[in-house]
This record gives structure tokens, sequence and C-alpha cells, in this order.
């Protein structure tokens, strides 16, 4: 049995059900894992429901490591083979103290960030092949760089007809209307005013504006700004901002099409690839690692980022062919499963046990 104690400066995390799958499909193939995460939120209890051991800890001065005593403590009564941190502030801080005590450090690289808080990792795990270029580029080691996807589990995912027809009738859709779905934090970069403003003109052109329906699942600092522009576009009657929502797969499953729109390199999307895993084909910018979930032409359409014109023609060139969904759908599920759990947490062990093996650290 191999013991890992991951380490996330966090309480609440967008991509929580992808990490907690691989966690659990870890355990299955022998890695008992304890996880350092801060207290309030809704993580740890999330974690404990699936049977998986927390360790609430708050830094007091996350740039500051060494003041971490949490930390120490909580490798001190794990007793870890690994440490494997997520996020910047826990790999400044799980580094330090992987390096004091002589245990070697996985860090995942979930977004474009410094290199500065990766310096002690002994191996940098980028979720994509865009940000380990990104972190090559500022000195990461080839040698110590493993890309490593974020995964998925299919059967999580796997729709219920039954589900759609639900969902729509509560919110007084028909059962013919199309319905495009986005979703993340309502913040700057992500590009939501470009899409509502590309959703406007595609409607000025589509045959019946009834019978489409605009979903932005999420909340965020920019809220106010999209309720104003949805009034002036005089969008009020065809989208809908339901706020955060708990089970987002009800309501992919009851969409027709998923759009990440932002103007910001996604480092690797987890929103994106669950929409394809519920089997919507998506529109995605040309930026970070959209490019390598989506194939233009194949599961999906690629955009430039802000280009709203041109984000207006995919709309188009997919909710006005008939025959065209149902094609994009079944390629974007069979896309959805290279990134499967199962290939995942493979690649994730074999190196843990490299790192594990005698004179691994580097």
């Amino acid at each position: 049995m191999m013991r890992v104690l991951h380490y996330v400066d966090e309480n609440n995390l967008t991509w929580c059900e992808s990490w907690r799958s691989l966690l659990c499909k870890l355990k299955e193939l022998g890695v008992e894992s304890t996880v350092v995460c801060r207290p309030g939120g809704t993580l740890s209890k999330y974690l404990q429901d699936s049977g998986l051991a927390t360790i609430e800890y708050k830094p007091l001065l996350p740039a500051l490591p060494c003041t971490a005593f949490g930390v120490a403590s909580a490798i001190d009564k794990v007793r870890p083979d690994i440490i494997h941190t997520r996020l910047s502030s826990a790999a400044m801080v799980g580094g330090w103290w992987g390096k004091l005590k002589n245990i070697p450090v996985v860090s995942t690289v979930d977004k474009h960030a410094k290199m500065k808080y990766y310096w002690n990792a002994d191996m940098v795990v980028p979720c994509s092949r865009a940000v380990a270029k990104h972190m090559q580029a500022q000195g990461c080691q080839l040698a110590k760089t493993r890309v490593i996807y974020n995964p998925i589990d299919l059967s999580y995912y796997k729709a219920f007809p039954q589900v759609r027809e639900s969902v729509r009738e509560r919110y007084s859709v028909p059962p013919t209307a199309k319905v495009v779905v986005a979703g993340g934090r309502f913040d700057e970069g992500k590009g939501f005013e470009s899409l509502i403003k590309a959703y406007a003109l595609f409607l000025d052109h589509y045959k019946n504006r009834e019978d489409m329906r605009l979903w932005l699942l999420g909340d965020g600092p920019y809220r106010n700004k999209i309720e104003d522009l949805i009034k002036e576009c005089s969008l009020d009657n065809n989208v809908m901002l339901p706020g955060y929502v708990s089970n987002i797969r009800e309501w992919f499953w009851a969409a027709d099409l998923f759009v990440s729109p932002s103007e910001l390199p996604e480092g690797f999307s987890v929103i994106l690839l669950e929409a394809m895993a519920c089997g919507l084909p998506a529109l995605a910018t040309n930026i970070g690692g959209s490019p390598e979930i989506v194939i233009d032409g194949v599961n999906g359409m690629l955009f430039s980022p802000g280009r709203t014109e041109e984000l207006a023609e995919k709309l188009g060139a997919v909710l006005d062919a008939p025959d065209r969904l149902p094609t994009l759908s079944k390629e974007a599920k069979k896309s959805a499963a290279i990134f499967d759990l199962n290939a995942i947490a493979k690649q994730t062990l074999e190196v843990y046990a490299e790192l594990a093996s005698d004179g691994a650290r580097l």
C-alpha cells in the first residue's frame, strides 16, 4: 500500500468531481490517500462522503512555507511516500516541506502558472501540453515534466433521457428547442459577454427565435454586467442564469451544444470535458488546452477569442444543420473516452512509483 498526502490550499473546487474520481480509482489501485485542505466550504465533506480521509488546515502565511506547521504535522501523521500538490500556493508549501523532510513531491499544474511556486517539486505534472510548454518556457526541466490530463469518469456522465425531459419541462423549454449551455465563474477573461453578443447576432438570422435558449451556469463578480448586457440585447426571454448548480450533469443532459468562450488560455477545462462526456458537441476558443480536447469539425468547432461574428457563424453552422448535431455528439463522447479515468489513474500511479523508487528524488 502506497501512502500519498494530497495538499490543496482550498475548500471549494469547480473540478472537484474529476479529482475525487481519480482519488477513488487510485484507492482501488492500492494508494491510500489523505487530503489536506482548508476548513469550511464543501470540499472536505464531499471527499469524506466518498471514503477519503481529510485533514483541515488553513495556513496563516501561505507565502512563507516555513510557517505552515499544519502541513508539517500532517506529513508526520500520515508518513507519506509521496506528497501530491494542486494549485500554486499548495505547491510552494508542499514543495518546501517535502524537500525538508526528504519526501518526493508531485505538483499538478492546472493553469498557466508561475514557475516560482514549483521549484521544489520533483515532478511537475501539467494538465495539458499547452501548460507544459508554458512551464518549460520559464525554466522547468523537460526531465521533470509529465503531462497528465484531468480525468473523466464516463459512467458518471451517462445520459438519462428522462432527466432531459424533466429539466426542460421544469424550465418551460419545448422538446424541439435547441439549448446552448456554458458555465464557469463570471469573471474577467471568461468570455461570457462575447458569447451573449454572438448569440444575439445568431438569433437575428435564426428562423425561429422562440425555439432557442441559452443557459449560463455559474456566478461571480461580472454577474451584474452580464445581466445588463442580456437586457441590452433584448434576450430576457432567451437567456437564463440559474446561478451555481450542484449537479451540472442534468443541465448538460438537457442541452444540445456547449460553448467555452474563454478569452484567456484555459489549462485544461474540466467543464468542457464534462460537457463532451455528456454527449454535447463543443465550440471552444482556439487557445490554451482546449484544442487538445476539441477537434475542429469533428467533435465541435474552434473559434478565435472575442470574435463575436465568428462565434455567431459557428453557432449557425451547428444549429442550422439538423443532421450535424447527432454526428458531433457521437464524436464528442468518443473524444471524452480518451481521457478515461482508468488511463489517467494508471499514468498517475506510474509517476508515484518512479519517484518512490530508490534514488528517484531529483
